[in-house]
Formats: structure tokens, sequence, C-alpha cells
């Protein structure tokens, strides 16, 4: 994680701090003991860019916002623990708490960081959100996941438009996520026509759609990851350009805290008007 700041990787996520990410105890200072869930949202019908026309978005934006189904269920499940447990205290973090989550995963056994960078969980594929409840109390660990299955294969970072990846290892500046979500900053050339030539209008799921390990993945529950929205759907001529269609067409969902001048700036680097 040193080297990665050293390189500069953190320009464009300004809100990632390394003097708290290794510590737990910085979020929660009476942590003792990390609780790591895996909730997977992916569903076979739901394809980006299978609608004839359509840009793609990102699978985990199809349904609504992750935060408002993860944090009451782990909210719940940590209540019910301290009915059970007088004293017990603990803190919910869903993505936003300055944790590295998907170390901890690989610490909890539950899989490996891929070539990717993104969590593995076997067979069971990396389709998937991870939640943490960080608890108060020593409780018996599980045994970390040591092994990486990855191999000799190359899938994924043969796959990425932009040659964001190499091995375990991202550069934020050259990925297209980067740019439709996480930043209104012009993106460098390379960027620009990777977006419209793979039409990736909100995230990017190439490395993961050519992962071996996401031939069957645990697919995540319909009802509760909700069904696509005309974003998904609509000719890309017809994507919303107005900021009061784009509020009503993203509200209670990740996409929300996109702007509608930056999906409208993303809108024209994609279909170059």
């Amino acid at each position: 994680m040193e080297a990665w700041f050293q390189a500069g990787r953190g320009t464009h996520l300004p809100y990632l701090d390394p003097a708290t990410l290794l510590d737990p105890k910085a979020v929660f200072p009476q942590a003792r003991t990390a609780l790591v869930g895996f909730f997977p949202y992916a569903r076979p019908e739901a394809v980006p860019g299978a609608a004839p026309g359509s840009l793609k978005l990102s699978r985990y934006l199809w349904g609504p916002d992750y935060h408002m189904t993860m944090k009451p269920r782990l909210t719940r499940l940590l209540e019910a623990a301290q009915d059970r447990w007088p004293g017990l205290e603990g803190r919910v973090c869903v993505d936003t708490a300055p944790l590295l989550e998907r170390q901890l995963a690989v610490r909890a056994g539950l899989g490996w960081q891929g070539k990717h960078t993104l969590l593995i969980m076997g067979k069971q594929g990396s389709w998937g959100f991870l939640g943490v409840i960080l608890l108060s109390v020593d409780l018996p660990v599980d045994a970390p996941f040591k092994a990486d299955l990855c191999g000799n294969c190359s899938a994924c970072l043969e796959a990425c438009p932009s040659q964001a990846l190499s091995p375990f290892s991202l550069d934020p500046a050259r990925c297209l996520t980067t740019y439709t979500v996480e930043t209104e900053a012009e993106p460098p050339p390379v960027v620009a026509a990777a977006l419209a030539r793979s039409q990736w209008a909100a995230g990017c799921d190439a490395c993961q759609e050519v992962c071996p390990w996401n031939r069957a993945p645990l697919w995540g529950d319909p009802a509760l990851w909700g069904g696509p929205s005309p974003l998904h759907t609509r000719p890309a001529g017809e994507l919303p350009r107005g900021a009061a269609q784009w509020r009503k067409l993203t509200r209670r969902t990740s996409l929300r805290r996109v702007r509608d001048r930056h999906w409208r700036a993303t809108l024209a680097r994609i279909l170059g008007s």
C-alpha cells in the first residue's frame, strides 16, 4: 500500500488516507475483531449492454444503493449480538470507512485478491460487496486464505480497456471507473479512447466478465438487488441529459453521487457529441 501511494496512485482518490487505512482502530478505537461478510449482487439477466443500442453500466449499479441494503442488515446482526452479549460494542462499515476490506476478507478466509485486485471467493466468484463489523471483543479467528489461485491466467489484464491493470495492482489514473464515477477530471487520451471504444458509461466490469472464476458465480437475489432501470435498457440516444430526469432515475441508487453534468460529459466522450 505504501508503494502504491508513493507511486501517486491515490491522486484521484483523495478520500483515501494511508495514515488510517492500516489500522482499524482509527475507525473504531475499541476494535478487537473484524467480522467480514460477502454479499453477492450479480444475476444472470443483468448484463451490461445487452439491450439493443444501450451503453454499459456496471452490475453493482443495477439495484438500489447497496449501502441502504447492507448497513441495515449488518446493524440488525450487531444489535442481535448485543442483545445476547451485554457490553458488546461494534461499528458497521460498508466501504465508506477507511478500511482495507479486501485484505480483511483474505485474513478472514473468504478468498484471495486476484490479479484484478478484487476478492475472489473461489467458485463463488467475485461479484460481491464486502461488509465489515468491527467488534470490541476477542473472538476465535478463521484461518487466512493463503493460496493465490489465479495461476498463470492473465485474462483480466488483457481485457482491461485502458491497460489500468498490472498483476495485483490497479492504476486509477488509467481506470475507466475513475473518470465515470470518482472524478470529473478530464481523462487522458488513452482513457477517453477506451471509453468511446468500450462504451462503459458508469463503472467497468471488463476484468470480472472474463475471469474464469465467474463462469458460475454465486448469484445475488433479484428481489434484493432490484430490476434494470431505463438507464440500462434505453438506446444510447435516448438516455437522460437533463438534471431533473437524471435525479429521478438515480434516486436511491449508487449513481446518485454522479452529478448530471458529469454524466453528460461521459456521454459526450462515448457518443462523440
